[in-house]
């Protein structure tokens, strides 16, 4: 008597948006060489989404560490030697000021050795790498973009959802970076 009736509701905290990014990078993953995830340097841990494991799972992948000028060198540091020890490629960068971005050639050169050897083997002369460039939102992937392509190509902004769809970008030194 006076009581209420309870009913159960589902709430899906999984929103849509997300699930069909997880779809499109499995989607995509067979038409590039390797993977860069980025992260902010700040927050090494909380900025890695925990599904880039699984969904990219082997393929090659290099960590960058974006917005280390903004992080405790020593901390900055620590995340290299734990994420390396997993063996996984990191490297520390900034995508405004484009620091140590002339690292990533070399990097991925060394990641797809293996590959890039085997093509030059069969006569190619000029090879892509292409590679998708994932992370959760404000991380700095349009910027690395950006920079990496010498122009404002895709667009940036402090919110997060402004990448709607992908796109490709050659950006030269034999590199296309897929947007996600």
């Amino acid at each position: 008597k006076g009581g209420s009736i309870m009913t159960a509701t589902k709430i899906n905290w999984f929103p849509g948006h997300m699930k069909k990014t997880q779809r499109e990078i499995k989607e995509n993953l067979k038409l590039v060489d390797a993977v860069i995830e980025i992260r902010d340097a700040r927050i090494a841990a909380s900025s890695a989404n925990p599904d880039i494991d699984r969904l990219c799972e082997g393929k090659p992948r290099i960590i960058l560490l974006n917005k280390s000028d903004l992080c405790e060198v020593r901390a900055t540091k620590e995340w290299i030697n734990k994420l390396t020890s997993e063996n996984i490629m990191v490297l520390e960068v900034n995508c405004l000021t484009g620091k140590g971005l002339n690292q990533i050639k070399p990097a991925l050169e060394n990641l797809l050795k293996e590959r890039l050897d085997r093509l030059r083997k069969k006569g190619l002369v000029k090879m892509q790498m292409r590679v998708m460039v994932v992370g959760i939102p404000n991380t700095g992937k349009s910027s690395f973009i950006n920079k990496m392509a010498g122009s404002n190509r895709a667009k940036v902004a402090d919110k997060p959802g402004v990448t709607r769809s992908n796109s490709w970008f050659a950006v030269g030194s034999g590199i296309e970076l897929l947007d996600t």
